[in-house]
């Protein structure tokens, strides 16, 4: 939750009006619960939605996530999962060892925001893994987006302003 990329996220979609809820995840920082080393992370997305609902309980409702957070998003939404807009940042081929890692079912459309040299899956074999979603590549820059979190905030802000437009009750 207090990533320097996680929170220019945060500050994108809640500069463009929308409300923006950051968690850790089980066992990291003072939450409670233990960690998995990635098993059941997915339930915490579920529940930091779950809560969202009880905040704000008119939608729509969107998400974003990075890394380790994408991946468990990806197994959340496999689980049945479901908002208005995903936009997810450095979504992981390879875990940190860098060995190849099967990722959850990636919906159509998907929109991922990758870095041209992301040591966990560059935006080039993203686009081959990935078919199906819709990969905006940031040049220049590793997984960590250093110096371009800004603009990594606002490609996943305008994504998610344009899914839940679509979506007012």
């Amino acid at each position: 939750m207090r990533n320097p990329l996680v929170a220019s996220l945060a500050r994108a979609v809640a500069a463009r009006g929308l409300y923006a809820l950051r968690f850790n995840f089980r066992g990291v920082g003072e939450s409670a619960g233990q960690w998995t080393g990635g098993e059941l992370e997915w339930e915490d997305v579920r529940d930091a939605v779950q809560h969202a609902h009880t905040v704000l309980p008119r939608g729509p409702f969107g998400i974003t996530a990075f890394s380790f957070g994408a991946f468990q998003t990806l197994k959340w939404l496999a689980n049945g999962g479901t908002v208005d807009g995903v936009a997810l940042v450095g979504v992981p081929l390879r875990s940190a060892d860098q060995s190849r890692q099967a990722l959850p079912p990636v919906p159509e459309g998907t929109f991922i925001v990758a870095a041209e040299n992301d040591q966990f899956g560059t935006a080039a074999e993203l686009r081959a893994a990935l078919p199906q979603a819709r990969i905006a590549e940031v040049k220049g820059v590793d997984h960590f987006f250093v110096p371009k979190r800004d603009e990594v905030g606002q490609l996943v802000a305008d994504e998610l302003v344009r899914a839940l437009a679509s979506k007012v009750p």
